[in-house]
Protein backbone atom coordinates (compact mmCIF):
# COMPACT_ATOMS: atom_id res chain seq x y z
CA UNK A 1 0.00 0.00 0.00
CA UNK A 2 1.35 3.44 -0.94
CA UNK A 3 2.26 5.83 1.85
CA UNK A 4 -0.04 8.50 0.39
CA UNK A 5 -3.05 6.18 0.60
CA UNK A 6 -2.17 5.22 4.18
CA UNK A 7 -1.87 8.89 5.16
CA UNK A 8 -5.34 9.53 3.73
CA UNK A 9 -6.75 6.60 5.70
CA UNK A 10 -5.10 7.84 8.91
CA UNK A 11 -6.63 11.27 8.35
CA UNK A 12 -10.10 9.79 7.67
CA UNK A 13 -9.98 7.61 10.78
CA UNK A 14 -8.84 10.63 12.80
CA UNK A 15 -11.85 12.64 11.59
CA UNK A 16 -14.18 9.79 12.50
CA UNK A 17 -12.55 9.54 15.91
CA UNK A 18 -13.20 13.24 16.55
CA UNK A 19 -16.88 12.78 15.66
CA UNK A 20 -17.39 9.69 17.83
CA UNK A 21 -15.54 11.33 20.75
CA UNK A 22 -17.79 14.38 20.50
CA UNK A 23 -20.89 12.18 20.35
CA UNK A 24 -19.62 10.23 23.36
CA UNK A 25 -19.26 13.43 25.39
CA UNK A 26 -22.72 14.66 24.34
CA UNK A 27 -24.27 11.29 25.18
CA UNK A 28 -22.53 11.23 28.55
CA UNK A 29 -24.10 14.60 29.46
CA UNK A 30 -27.53 13.48 28.25
CA UNK A 31 -27.13 10.14 30.03
CA UNK A 32 -26.52 11.81 33.39
CA UNK A 33 -29.61 13.98 33.03
CA UNK A 34 -31.76 11.05 31.82
CA UNK A 35 -30.60 8.81 34.69
CA UNK A 36 -31.32 11.54 37.24
CA UNK A 37 -34.86 11.96 35.84
CA UNK A 38 -35.49 8.20 35.77
CA UNK A 39 -34.28 7.66 39.32
CA UNK A 40 -36.24 10.68 40.55
CA UNK A 41 -39.55 9.30 39.27
CA UNK A 42 -38.80 5.61 39.91
CA UNK A 43 -40.26 5.55 43.46
CA UNK A 44 -43.53 6.97 42.12
CA UNK A 45 -44.07 4.57 39.21
CA UNK A 46 -42.83 1.64 41.31
CA UNK A 47 -45.32 2.52 44.03
CA UNK A 48 -48.01 2.92 41.37
CA UNK A 49 -47.40 -0.65 40.24
CA UNK A 50 -47.48 -1.90 43.83
CA UNK A 51 -50.75 -0.10 44.58
CA UNK A 52 -52.41 -1.42 41.42
CA UNK A 53 -51.18 -4.94 42.18
CA UNK A 54 -52.58 -4.71 45.70
CA UNK A 55 -55.92 -3.36 44.48
CA UNK A 56 -56.22 -6.00 41.77
CA UNK A 57 -55.60 -8.78 44.31
CA UNK A 58 -58.20 -7.49 46.77
CA UNK A 59 -61.17 -9.90 46.48
CA UNK A 60 -63.60 -7.10 47.43
CA UNK A 61 -62.44 -4.75 44.67
CA UNK A 62 -64.34 -4.67 41.38
CA UNK A 63 -63.68 -2.34 38.45
CA UNK A 64 -63.89 -2.57 34.67
CA UNK A 65 -60.18 -1.68 34.27
CA UNK A 66 -59.21 -4.60 36.50
CA UNK A 67 -61.16 -7.23 34.54
CA UNK A 68 -60.78 -8.34 30.94
CA UNK A 69 -63.35 -6.67 28.69
CA UNK A 70 -63.69 -9.69 26.42
CA UNK A 71 -62.23 -7.96 23.36
CA UNK A 72 -59.76 -10.14 21.43
CA UNK A 73 -56.32 -8.99 20.37
CA UNK A 74 -53.73 -6.90 22.16
CA UNK A 75 -52.15 -3.47 22.04
CA UNK A 76 -48.48 -3.03 22.93
CA UNK A 77 -46.97 0.36 23.69
CA UNK A 78 -43.42 0.14 22.30
CA UNK A 79 -40.90 2.62 23.70
CA UNK A 80 -37.75 2.85 21.56
CA UNK A 81 -35.54 5.65 20.18
CA UNK A 82 -35.75 8.17 17.37
CA UNK A 83 -32.08 7.73 16.45
CA UNK A 84 -29.63 4.90 15.98
CA UNK A 85 -25.98 4.53 16.99
CA UNK A 86 -27.01 3.15 20.38
CA UNK A 87 -25.63 -0.36 20.25
CA UNK A 88 -28.12 -3.17 20.77
CA UNK A 89 -30.71 -0.98 22.51
CA UNK A 90 -33.29 -1.01 19.71
CA UNK A 91 -32.43 -4.54 18.58
CA UNK A 92 -33.16 -5.89 22.07
CA UNK A 93 -36.63 -4.29 21.98
CA UNK A 94 -37.30 -5.97 18.64
CA UNK A 95 -36.08 -9.35 19.91
CA UNK A 96 -38.21 -9.06 23.06
CA UNK A 97 -41.29 -8.39 20.93
CA UNK A 98 -40.59 -11.42 18.74
CA UNK A 99 -40.05 -13.67 21.75
CA UNK A 100 -43.22 -12.46 23.50
CA UNK A 101 -45.56 -12.85 20.51
CA UNK A 102 -45.41 -15.64 17.97
CA UNK A 103 -46.42 -15.14 14.34
CA UNK A 104 -50.04 -16.13 14.97
CA UNK A 105 -50.42 -13.79 17.96
CA UNK A 106 -48.93 -10.88 15.99
CA UNK A 107 -51.87 -11.06 13.56
CA UNK A 108 -54.11 -9.48 16.23
CA UNK A 109 -51.46 -7.18 17.67
CA UNK A 110 -51.64 -3.38 17.41
CA UNK A 111 -49.02 -0.83 18.36
CA UNK A 112 -48.75 2.56 20.01
CA UNK A 113 -45.30 3.73 18.98
CA UNK A 114 -42.92 5.89 21.00
CA UNK A 115 -39.90 6.72 18.83
CA UNK A 116 -39.29 6.30 15.12
CA UNK A 117 -37.70 2.88 15.61
CA UNK A 118 -41.01 1.64 17.09
CA UNK A 119 -42.71 2.75 13.90
CA UNK A 120 -40.13 0.82 11.86
CA UNK A 121 -40.71 -2.30 13.95
CA UNK A 122 -44.48 -2.07 13.45
CA UNK A 123 -44.04 -1.57 9.71
CA UNK A 124 -41.56 -4.43 9.42
CA UNK A 125 -43.90 -6.84 11.22
CA UNK A 126 -46.99 -5.48 9.41
CA UNK A 127 -48.64 -4.31 12.65
CA UNK A 128 -51.30 -1.61 12.75
CA UNK A 129 -50.10 1.59 14.45
CA UNK A 130 -52.88 3.25 16.46
CA UNK A 131 -50.82 6.29 17.51
CA UNK A 132 -47.26 7.51 17.22
CA UNK A 133 -45.13 9.85 19.32
CA UNK A 134 -41.74 10.70 17.83
CA UNK A 135 -40.90 14.07 19.39
CA UNK A 136 -37.21 14.69 20.11
CA UNK A 137 -38.05 14.62 23.84
CA UNK A 138 -41.02 12.59 25.09
CA UNK A 139 -42.87 14.24 27.96
CA UNK A 140 -45.45 13.56 30.63
CA UNK A 141 -48.07 15.00 28.28
CA UNK A 142 -47.40 12.18 25.80
CA UNK A 143 -47.83 9.65 28.60
CA UNK A 144 -51.06 11.36 29.68
CA UNK A 145 -52.43 11.34 26.12
CA UNK A 146 -51.59 7.65 25.77
CA UNK A 147 -53.23 6.83 29.10
CA UNK A 148 -56.41 8.66 28.10
CA UNK A 149 -56.52 6.80 24.77
CA UNK A 150 -56.04 3.30 26.13
CA UNK A 151 -58.48 3.81 29.03
CA UNK A 152 -61.22 5.20 26.75
CA UNK A 153 -60.67 2.52 24.09
CA UNK A 154 -60.62 -0.22 26.72
CA UNK A 155 -63.89 0.97 28.25
CA UNK A 156 -65.45 1.19 24.79
CA UNK A 157 -64.15 -2.34 24.07
CA UNK A 158 -62.30 -1.07 21.00
CA UNK A 159 -59.11 -2.74 22.23
CA UNK A 160 -58.34 -5.68 24.49
CA UNK A 161 -55.27 -6.35 26.63
CA UNK A 162 -52.72 -3.51 26.77
CA UNK A 163 -49.03 -3.97 27.55
CA UNK A 164 -46.02 -1.65 27.51
CA UNK A 165 -42.64 -2.76 26.14
CA UNK A 166 -39.76 -0.63 27.40
CA UNK A 167 -36.15 -0.93 28.59
CA UNK A 168 -35.71 -1.04 32.35
CA UNK A 169 -32.61 0.84 33.48
CA UNK A 170 -30.58 -1.02 36.11
CA UNK A 171 -27.17 0.61 35.76
CA UNK A 172 -25.08 2.36 33.13
CA UNK A 173 -23.97 -1.08 31.96
CA UNK A 174 -27.21 -3.01 32.41
CA UNK A 175 -30.66 -2.36 30.91
CA UNK A 176 -33.30 -4.99 30.27
CA UNK A 177 -36.22 -5.05 27.80
CA UNK A 178 -39.37 -5.44 29.91
CA UNK A 179 -42.97 -6.26 28.96
CA UNK A 180 -45.55 -5.13 31.53
CA UNK A 181 -49.32 -5.61 31.36
CA UNK A 182 -51.33 -2.44 31.99
CA UNK A 183 -54.93 -3.35 31.15
CA UNK A 184 -56.49 -5.22 32.72
CA UNK A 185 -54.03 -4.69 35.53
CA UNK A 186 -53.93 -8.00 37.37
CA UNK A 187 -51.33 -9.84 39.38
CA UNK A 188 -50.74 -13.32 40.65
CA UNK A 189 -50.17 -13.96 44.33
CA UNK A 190 -51.63 -12.59 47.53
CA UNK A 191 -51.95 -8.99 48.71
CA UNK A 192 -49.89 -7.81 51.65
CA UNK A 193 -51.70 -8.00 54.97
CA UNK A 194 -50.41 -4.81 56.59
CA UNK A 195 -52.86 -2.02 57.27
CA UNK A 196 -56.09 -4.06 57.43
CA UNK A 197 -58.82 -3.28 56.51
CA UNK A 198 -57.47 -3.01 52.99
CA UNK A 199 -59.21 0.08 51.57
CA UNK A 200 -62.12 2.35 52.36
CA UNK A 201 -63.51 4.22 49.34
CA UNK A 202 -65.25 7.59 49.55
CA UNK A 203 -67.69 8.49 48.04
CA UNK A 204 -67.73 5.00 46.48
CA UNK A 205 -65.37 2.43 45.00
CA UNK A 206 -66.14 3.05 41.32
CA UNK A 207 -65.64 6.83 41.52
CA UNK A 208 -62.32 6.52 43.36
CA UNK A 209 -60.89 3.74 41.16
CA UNK A 210 -61.98 5.51 37.95
CA UNK A 211 -59.76 8.38 39.04
CA UNK A 212 -56.92 6.47 40.70
CA UNK A 213 -56.24 3.76 38.10
CA UNK A 214 -55.67 6.14 35.11
CA UNK A 215 -53.41 8.24 37.35
CA UNK A 216 -51.36 5.17 38.26
CA UNK A 217 -51.21 4.04 34.63
CA UNK A 218 -49.92 7.48 33.64
CA UNK A 219 -47.12 7.22 36.22
CA UNK A 220 -46.17 3.75 34.97
CA UNK A 221 -46.10 4.80 31.29
CA UNK A 222 -44.13 7.97 31.99
CA UNK A 223 -41.75 5.97 34.16
CA UNK A 224 -41.26 3.55 31.25
CA UNK A 225 -40.41 6.51 28.98
CA UNK A 226 -37.81 7.85 31.42
CA UNK A 227 -36.30 4.41 32.08
CA UNK A 228 -36.00 3.85 28.32
CA UNK A 229 -34.42 7.27 27.82
CA UNK A 230 -31.78 6.57 30.46
CA UNK A 231 -31.06 3.19 28.87
CA UNK A 232 -30.86 4.68 25.37
CA UNK A 233 -28.35 7.40 26.27
CA UNK A 234 -26.26 4.93 28.29
CA UNK A 235 -26.20 2.52 25.35
CA UNK A 236 -25.28 5.31 22.93
CA UNK A 237 -22.53 6.64 25.17
CA UNK A 238 -20.87 3.24 25.45
CA UNK A 239 -21.37 2.58 21.73
CA UNK A 240 -19.59 5.83 20.88
CA UNK A 241 -16.86 5.09 23.42
CA UNK A 242 -16.31 1.70 21.81
CA UNK A 243 -16.23 3.33 18.36
CA UNK A 244 -13.67 5.89 19.58
CA UNK A 245 -11.48 3.15 21.07
CA UNK A 246 -11.69 1.14 17.85
CA UNK A 247 -10.76 4.21 15.82
CA UNK A 248 -7.70 4.76 18.05
CA UNK A 249 -6.61 1.14 17.58
CA UNK A 250 -7.10 1.36 13.82
CA UNK A 251 -5.19 4.62 13.70
CA UNK A 252 -2.27 3.03 15.58
CA UNK A 253 -2.26 0.07 13.18
CA UNK A 254 -2.31 2.37 10.15
CA UNK A 255 0.57 4.41 11.57
CA UNK A 256 2.53 1.18 11.99
CA UNK A 257 1.80 0.19 8.38
CA UNK A 258 2.78 3.72 7.27
CA UNK A 259 6.12 3.56 9.09
CA UNK A 260 6.82 0.12 7.63
CA UNK A 261 5.91 1.24 4.11
CA UNK A 262 8.05 4.37 4.46
CA UNK A 263 10.96 2.31 5.77
CA UNK A 264 10.63 -0.14 2.90
CA UNK A 265 10.55 2.76 0.44
CA UNK A 266 13.65 4.36 1.98
CA UNK A 267 15.42 1.00 1.98
CA UNK A 268 14.50 0.48 -1.67
CA UNK A 269 15.77 3.94 -2.63
CA UNK A 270 19.06 3.36 -0.79
CA UNK A 271 19.36 0.00 -2.51
CA UNK A 272 18.76 1.61 -5.92
CA UNK A 273 21.30 4.38 -5.23
CA UNK A 274 23.87 1.82 -4.06
CA UNK A 275 23.24 -0.34 -7.11
CA UNK A 276 23.61 2.69 -9.36
CA UNK A 277 26.86 3.75 -7.65
CA UNK A 278 28.27 0.25 -8.01
CA UNK A 279 27.34 0.23 -11.67
CA UNK A 280 29.23 3.48 -12.25
CA UNK A 281 32.38 2.28 -10.51
CA UNK A 282 32.59 -0.97 -12.46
Amino acid sequence: MQTKVIRQKIKSVGNIKKITKTMEMVSAAKMKKAIDNALLLRPFHTEAQDVLKDISLDPLTRHELLAHNGTPGEVVIIVASNKGLCGSYNVNIYRKLLSAYNEEERKNLKVIAFGKYSEKVAKKLHLETLASFNHPVLTSDDAHATTTMIVDWYKEKTIGTVRVLYTHFTSAYTFTPTLLQLLPFSSEGKPSTHGEPRYAYEPDQDVVLSSIIPMMLHNIIYGAILESSASEHSARMFAMKSATDNASELQDELKLYYNRARQERVTQEISEITSGALALTT
